[in-house]
């Protein structure tokens, strides 16, 4: 997904005649990423589960979907980059 959109952002580049180049975070700091995500996520959760805020629940679950793309994404990469 990664490469999706650095490509994409690579022609509206091209067409804009700019230069802007996106960050390709490495494998191990697409893990750390993942791991924090589904920390604050189980515990916004929790929190929306234990108070009257759904929102944090729903939070919390976008955030628990979050890392485990996240986590699909580490898979998917090289050991390179």
């Amino acid at each position: 997904m990664i490469k999706e959109v650095n490509r994409a952002c690579e022609k509206l580049n091209d067409t804009l005649g700019i230069s802007v180049e996106l960050p390709n975070p490495k494998k191990k700091a697409l893990k750390t990423a993942a791991v924090c995500n589904l920390v604050v996520g189980a515990g916004l959760v929790a929190a929306g589960i234990l108070f009257p805020s759904k929102s944090c629940a729903l939070l919390g679950g976008i955030s628990v979907i979050s890392s485990a793309v996240l986590k699909k994404e580490s898979k998917n990469k090289t050991h390179e980059s």
